[in-house]
């Protein structure tokens, strides 16, 4: 939030200055200003001087509609969170009762499944989504080989094929 400029530190000239009306690139600026950008940033945005943007922002005309629309919109969300917390999301209240309902399913054909397949199918989709996944880490085993134990694999490999031939 940008710093005010107490009344009596302002030249005259920048008192005549301020707006006297709420226009729309007055409204734009407060918005931009409520979304936390800077003067600079908001002057570039809309293509004014920083220093007009800075005498918009400082006039008390500004400053009273600003925060009023600051305290407007905290009260929403917060009104909005408040329900939210209250009640719910209500499609996620569905989806939560549906999910139960699936659960409940899976349940009826572990219990009453005539097929052995449909039984594990669900036993694991259940746990799949409670996070117990089978286990699929396959093991590398890498064996390093002395000179010694590669003669003996060669001659080993030499009596193989001549009994083979033979």
């Amino acid at each position: 939030m940008p710093e005010v400029v107490p009344r009596e530190l302002k030249s005259e000239k920048s008192i005549a200055n301020e707006p006297d009306k709420l226009s729309s690139k007055i409204q734009v600026i407060i918005a931009l200003d409520i979304c936390g950008y800077t003067g600079n940033q908001i002057a570039e945005k809309i293509g004014m001087t920083a220093s007009r943007v800075s005498i918009i922002r400082n006039s008390p005309l500004f400053i009273q509609e600003r925060d009023a629309q600051r305290t407007r919109l905290q009260s929403q969300v917060i009104d909005k969170k408040s329900t939210e917390i209250a009640t719910g999301d209500p499609v996620e209240n569905r989806i939560k009762e549906l999910a139960l309902k699936a659960v409940g399913v899976y349940e009826n054909i572990i219990d009453n499944g005539r097929g052995e397949m449909a039984k594990i199918a669900s036993a694991n989709s259940i746990l799949d989504r409670a996070g117990y996944k089978p286990h699929t880490d396959k093991t590398v085993l890498s064996v390093e080989v002395t000179e010694k134990m590669a003669d003996r694999f060669e001659r080993v490999l030499k009596r193989t094929t001549v009994t083979r031939e033979s």
